[in-house]
């Protein structure tokens, strides 16, 4: 007799089999104990309507008192699932060394842990020359390696959405796609944000200020810029296409676009960097061509990294909940892999102003 049937049969009419300790309880033991079958419980733990109430409601007091765990393996190969959650990060010149991801993906595996989930990284491709169709990411996807995707860096046109779609695998962006309302995202509000930091600057006397963008196929790059642009105008500010240059979310790519900035206006008295570390290089560059920040010229980042606290002068940044959007991402995916309906599939975080030492108040022209 197996050990499901001998356990029935010292078990007497209503009275609650005893648990071995020393063996865990299976779902076939249940079934036995229960005289009804595998997968009548099966569904009866999953809550499915098709089982009636009161087989659901014994079940599930069976299973509490027996202390029964499903086998997290053996529940998603009966799901088909894999319990693992793909995340396409940038590739070069930004990347995961990125301190932006590296809080973000420790938002999203300390949320995803918590519902028996594993990560598995990816590039979108090895380097920006590399065919769009030969990637990871299509490779990860093709290799049925993972149950859904979290992606970063939306593009104005992403090939990766129809290809999602079409194979019917769910995933979430990091940022709003600015496309069909259906597909799911998490972001801070950039637009709000960077409003923040011209308000700041402004309210500090400057006027000529400088914006470093990031790439231009990039959706945050967009909502950046606009958000630049309306304070501007809000505080009938003219735009000067001059005091504007493209960077590639890089210290490097900041570092450039500040010398490309300074060499068109030198003028200007301060700069919106779109990200953190374009304004760690910003700062870099004004040094190198003889300005003193923030008493030359004031600089203001974007995402809240740790690292601004700690270079000089620290830095003034528009601040994102980076590690809450990682845990909002996982959260929203991890449903849309359970065939859950997520209350909202647009989840848009406020932005705070942490004001540091890299920005202050525009010398007189004699000072």
């Amino acid at each position: 007799m197996d050990r499901g049937a001998d356990r029935a049969s010292s078990t007497q009419a209503g009275a609650t089999p005893e648990e071995d300790d020393d063996v865990p309880v299976t779902m076939q033991d249940l079934a036995q104990w229960l005289k009804i079958s595998k997968s009548t419980v099966s569904r009866a733990l999953a809550g499915d309507p098709r089982v009636s109430k009161e087989t659901r409601a014994r079940v599930q007091q069976l299973a509490r008192e027996l202390n029964y765990h499903p086998h997290s393996a053996a529940s998603g190969l009966a799901k088909r699932r894999t319990n693992v959650i793909g995340l396409v990060i940038p590739f070069a010149p930004r990347s995961l060394s990125d301190p932006f991801f590296l809080e973000f993906v420790g938002g999203i595996g300390d949320y995803a842990i918590t519902k028996g989930f594993s990560i598995l990284l990816s590039s979108p491709r090895a380097s920006q020359d590399e065919p769009a169709g030969n990637t990871a990411f299509t490779k990860i996807v093709s290799s049925h390696r993972v149950d859904g995707l979290i992606l970063t860096e939306p593009r104005v046109t992403d090939e990766r959405v129809d290809f999602l779609k079409e194979r019917d695998i769910p995933f979430v962006f990091l940022g709003n796609p600015g496309r069909n309302s259906d597909v799911c995202w998490v972001d801070g509000d950039n637009e709000a944000g960077v409003e923040l930091a011209v308000d700041h600057l402004v309210s500090l006397g400057h006027r000529d200020i400088a914006c470093i963008a990031g790439p231009p196929d990039q959706t945050a790059t967009f909502r950046r810029l606009e958000g630049y642009r309306a304070a501007l105008q809000r505080h009938g500010i003219p735009y000067d296409e001059s005091h504007v240059a493209q960077g590639d979310f890089t210290e490097p790519g900041g570092y450039r676009a500040m010398m490309d900035i300074l060499d068109r206006s030198p003028g200007v008295t301060a700069v919106f960097a779109s990200n953190d570390m374009m304004a760690i290089g910003a700062i870099s560059a004004a040094r190198q061509r003889g300005f003193r920040v923030p008493q030359d010229l004031s600089v203001v980042g974007f995402d809240g990294i740790a690292l601004g606290a700690y270079v000089t002068p620290a830095l003034t940044t528009v601040t994102q909940p980076i590690y809450r959007l990682g845990q909002a991402a996982a959260e929203l995916l991890i449903k849309l892999i359970e065939r859950q309906t997520p209350a909202e599939r647009h989840v848009l975080f406020p932005l705070t102003l942490t004001v540091r030492e890299s920005s202050a108040r525009k010398l007189d022209s004699g000072g």
